[in-house]
């Protein structure tokens, strides 16, 4: 009798670990979105957003420089940026302005002041070539650039469970893809293309711990062509703060060589 009812006892807890430990199946779908539905919520994030300030932990990486952090970031759309990077003993590295179109660069240690264009070469400085002023502006924001337009097609990833957006091209090559969350329509992921299919850079966004609510505290973008990388955790953003001229640009200091930019 022992033995009948101590295995009984055993079929039952076999019953139910089996019955807790049952695999789940794979996430459901998302209910069914339109893609104008998607694209509001996209340009709705970005509506009103005309300046920000952050602090945070900055790494920069290329074939012809490293660089990594404390950095201090302002800007004013649409083509207004002052970053100041600073050692672990607080020190300057290196400082960046830009304003319609002109470009100021301060190596303090090297004593070194450069002025001229912003051009793509000149601002690799910070921003990885193959990205827009205008682009690397929204990516600070904690958002990401979005081509005109609705885009060609919109499908449901179920590895990844996040909405793919996708741009064409006029010769129907890709131009923009880009992954949204489906539940909050947060941007997380984006590639986008050049001519003939090359691709010019990646940004993904993560944590989106805020503040502010709704924008995540990780910026990564890789441009693979010149292996340039830009990896950005802020620590401190905000939104929309009064910014003043002076915010956006540099003090030159005493006794540092002046040297023009490259056109």
């Amino acid at each position: 009798m022992t033995i009948m009812k101590n295995w009984r006892v055993l079929v039952c807890l076999g019953l139910i670990f089996l019955g807790g430990c049952r695999v789940a199946g794979p996430p459901l779908p998302p209910p069914e979105a339109s893609v104008r539905e998607v694209i509001a919520r996209l340009h709705s994030r970005q509506e009103g957003v005309t300046s920000f300030a952050g602090r945070g932990r900055l790494i920069l990486l290329s074939p012809e420089r490293n660089a990594s952090g404390s950095a201090s970031l302002k800007g004013r759309f649409p083509d207004s940026l002052r970053v100041e990077v600073y050692d672990l003993l607080g020190r300057s590295l290196f400082s960046l302005a830009t304003h319609r179109g002109d470009m100021e660069l301060l190596f303090p240690r090297e004593g070194k002041y450069f002025q001229g264009p912003a051009t793509p070469a000149n601002l690799a400085a910070f921003i990885p070539p193959g990205v827009s002023l205008p682009q690397a502006l929204r990516l600070l924001t904690g958002d990401l650039p979005l081509s005109p337009g609705d885009p060609a097609r919109m499908r449901y990833e179920a590895e990844t469970g996040l909405y793919v957006l996708e741009w064409l091209n006029p010769d129907g090559s890709l131009r923009e893809r880009l992954w949204v969350e489906p539940q909050t329509y947060a941007p997380r992921r984006q590639e986008w293309y050049g001519e003939r299919g090359a691709l010019l850079f990646q940004a993904e966004l993560g944590d989106y711990a805020g503040p502010p609510p709704g924008r995540p505290r990780q910026i990564k973008v890789l441009t693979p062509a010149n292996q340039g990388e830009l990896r950005l955790t802020y620590k401190e953003f905000s939104l929309n703060p009064p910014l003043a001229a002076g915010d956006l640009k540099l003090t030159k200091p005493p006794g540092v060589t002046e040297l023009p930019l490259k056109p």
